[in-house]
Parts: structure tokens; sequence; C-alpha cells
């Protein structure tokens, strides 16, 4: 590992550099100490990393059952506030078995020299990487201490594996002892980048595990705040997701439903919050053409009536929200950006339509497409189309509801496998 070395001493000393910037940056303002000083972190058995949202979800089923006879301390960590949220919402409402000892923090910064110190500090029985956190101070500091680390749930788009591939050279002498990834595709992208020194196995991805809330997924919404503002009787359009490349097809699509259904509402949920004042400037463009109502979600304190566009720019209520919808289109899909959360919406009965492209989402069976569960749109007309006939022809909600669920289940398990290659290790 003698060259790998070199370079990792250079990546040290560039980390020293770009420190400097970070330090004044106003953006890590909050983060910035906890992020470089060991003294945040504590001993551990086991250290999960999730990058943000959907790892943190993929924590919590993980975490959720490890049953223990002797208490087990948790380090996770993400490099988002909304990632560390979800954690440190679920451990706040004690949903953990209490026996598990949660500690939660942010990601350090990837200087080699920081990270052996919190390796040093934390002494892990185990080190868990969700999905494509792959930081190469990280890894071979891990490497270097003898630390047992395991990539689960393990994924790698096109795009980040061309990058990776380039980089190979570093990647195959840093890689962990094991990698589960979440398909046949995933796994021959890592079996490239990390060569024959990581064994590569596949299991169901865990999201699965995470989309059905005790069994009873058609509550959700029962005692919903959101009743007191979307009406029983105007069915509910959502427009989810919308990323900035898509907002161009967000108007065409909205201008397509209340051309041809006007007696509707619809909710578009931004993947990007600070994308709301473009947003608005959009929509009252469009507004002064269609003659709809607009109104911001924070502000709304009464139902809202037809012909109302709701723009979300409050955080965590597109599942509920899901629960009222006739259809959704997911966005991420119209673009090549690899599509989004496409599976939530299933259990609640909702008709789905996304864009062509998903390809963040091929661990997804086709089946899901072929029983119709899910419509693949090649454009923002289709799926206007699509979601203009289903308002004309709703289906039955909750037998679609069931049969989504039925699909999620029959793909579960993957929470399960994790925990057992954990449990082997901790032994």
């Amino acid at each position: 590992m003698k060259v790998q070395k070199i370079i990792l001493n250079l990546y040290n000393s560039v980390w020293k550099i770009i420190l400097f910037f970070l330090k004044k940056s106003s953006v890590f303002k909050d983060s910035y100490e906890s992020r470089t000083s060991p003294d945040y972190f504590k001993k551990v058995d086991i250290w999960i990393h999730g990058a943000s949202i959907g790892e943190a979800f993929v924590a919590v089923e993980i975490i959720k059952r490890l049953n223990q006879e002797h208490p087990l301390k948790i380090l996770y960590t993400a490099t988002t506030a909304q990632g560390l949220g979800i954690m440190e919402s679920y451990c706040s409402s004690l949903k953990f078995d209490s026996s598990i000892e949660c500690n939660i923090q942010w990601f350090p910064f990837d200087m080699p020299e920081i990270i052996e110190k919190i390796i040093l500090k934390t002494k892990p029985g185990i080190m868990v990487i969700l999905e494509t956190e792959l930081w190469p101070g990280h890894l071979y500091m891990l490497k270097k201490h003898e630390i047992h680390t395991i990539i689960i749930n393990a994924r790698l788009s096109k795009k980040s594996y061309s990058r990776y591939l380039k980089t190979r050279f570093i990647w195959n002498k840093i890689s962990p002892g094991k990698i589960v990834a979440t398909s046949k595709k995933d796994a021959e992208r890592y079996k490239k980048i990390m060569g024959r020194a990581s064994t590569i196995e596949i299991m169901p991805n865990i999201k699965f595990d995470s989309i059905l809330l005790d069994g009873n997924e058609q509550d959700l919404s029962a005692d919903s705040h959101l009743k007191t503002i979307l009406p029983s009787d105007i069915p509910l359009s959502i427009i989810a997701s919308i990323r900035q490349e898509e907002e161009p097809h967000m108007g065409e699509i909205i201008t397509y439903l209340f051309n041809n259904y006007p007696d509707q509402v619809i909710a578009v949920f931004p993947k990007h919050i600070q994308r709301m004042q473009a947003l608005i400037e959009q929509l009252e463009r469009l507004k002064n053409k269609l003659g709809f109502n607009l109104e911001i979600r924070s502000k709304i304190s009464s139902k809202v009536d037809k012909k109302t566009i709701i723009l979300w720019d409050t955080f965590g209520e597109l599942k509920f929200a899901y629960a009222f919808a006739v259809t959704a289109f997911v966005g991420g899909s119209l673009e090549p950006l690899g599509g989004q959360n496409f599976l939530e919406p299933l259990a609640f009965g909702t008709q789905i339509v996304t864009g062509p492209h998903l390809n963040s989402f091929k661990w997804v069976d086709k089946e899901i497409f072929e029983s119709k569960l899910v419509f693949k749109a090649e454009n923002a007309r289709q799926v206007g189309k699509f979601m203009v006939e289903t308002l004309k022809n709703p289906p039955d909600k909750l037998k679609l509801g069931k049969k989504g669920a039925g699909f999620i289940k029959k793909h579960q398990g993957g929470a399960r496998i994790a925990v057992q290659l954990i449990k082997e290790t901790l032994l």
C-alpha cells in the first residue's frame, strides 16, 4: 500500500487547506467543531454511516431489529442535517429497544488524521456503511486499524460508477471486507472497483422494509392534520420530488391537468426546498394563464377549493399526502437524474406514474411495471394524459393499496439479512 499511503498523505495535506476555508464558511458554522474533534465521540460496538434521509430510514430498519441480550452502543453518523434529524427523532421517541444506546453525530470531514483519532476513540467492533458512502480517508483508516467493515444495501449509479472506476487503483487497496449489493448490476460494479479483496453478495433492498408502517399502511392518514386542508370531495393529484431540471416539464404537466380536468387540487412537492422562491415565481406566471389558485402549504389554515395548486414548503408530509391522492407523478425521472422513490405511495393505493429515467431504481423488479402498479411515461405530456385518465376513472384505492402492499412484502427481508451479518461479525 506504499503508493496508496503517499496518495493518502497528499490527500491529508489537501484537507488541511480545505479545512482552513470550511472553518470560515457559514455553511459549516454549527457542525465544523463536531466534524473535526474526537471529543464528541465515545466507544461503541457498531458505527453506522449513511449520507442523508434515505440511508437514515435504512439504518432505522436495521437498528430496530438488533435485539440483543446485552446492551449495544451504536454510533450513527450522517452528512446532512435531515439524516441526523430522522435518527434523532426515532431515538428520542424510544422506538428502539431499551438495550440500545445511540450516539448521533455529524460524519467527520474525511481528513485521514481526523478519521484516525475518531476510530481510536470509538474503537467500533464493526463499521457499517450504507449504500454508496465511500470516503478514501475513512476506508484507509478502517483498514489500517483492522476494523471489520461492511457495505450494506450497496448500490452504485452509473455516474458514481464511472467516477470511482477512474480511481479504482486506490479503492481496491482499501476495500471493505464485505459488500452486500441490492442488485446483480450493483454487485458487478462494486467488484470492478474493489477487486477481489471484498466478498460481494446480493440482498433485497432494505428500503422495502421501511415502506409499510406497523402493517397499517391504509390508515396512516386517519389522524393526519392534512384532513383540515384537503377537501374530501375534490380529487388530489401530486407532483412529487420535482428537481430543478424538471421544472419546465412541471409547467407542461400542470397545464395539461387543469385544461383537461380543472376540478382537482394539485400538490407540488419540490425535491429541494431552496427552490421555493423560483417555483413561486414560475407558478405565478402560469397562474396568469390558467387561472388557478396558488397556496403555500405553511400558510393554509382551512380547506382549499378546486383548481388550486398547493406548493409544499414543509418537510416530512409527502407520505401523508399520498394517502389522500388519486394519482401522483414522482420526479427525478423526466430528465436523466436517476429517479426518486416511487415505492412509498404504493401501499396507499395511489396510482403512480414516472418518467423514463430510473437508473437509481434498477434494483426494483420489472414486475412492478408489468403488473401496472407503476406506469412509466416517456415525456411530460404522457404523464399528464395518464394522470387525467386516472382522475376520470379512479381505481379502487383500497384494492390497489393491498396489491401494492403485497408487492412490497414480497421483496422485504433485507434488514433481517443485514442484522444477521452484523451479529455474525460481533460474535
